[in-house]
């Protein structure tokens, strides 16, 4: 059995309550940007990832570079 709710919330909790929603309503768009910029270091991060195992399987022979090359 649970409690029952209080019908009103003091002035404190109400003044609190009201305080977190402004700063989640202001902080929304600083929170989009701050994920927009995580979202292109981590694409950053990946394309420099790849491109290191790129050529480190290229000096390690494992890819083939005269495959397009043809001797006529």
């Amino acid at each position: 059995m649970t409690a029952p709710q209080p019908t009103r919330t003091s002035p404190t909790a109400g003044l609190l309550n009201a305080m977190a929603r402004l700063y989640i309503r202001r902080a929304a768009p600083f929170i989009a940007i701050q994920e927009q910029q995580l979202d292109e270091a981590r694409n950053e991060l990946h394309r420099l990832r790849t491109a290191a195992s790129f050529r480190e399987s290229r000096a390690a022979g494992y890819i083939d570079d005269d495959l397009e090359k043809t001797d006529d």
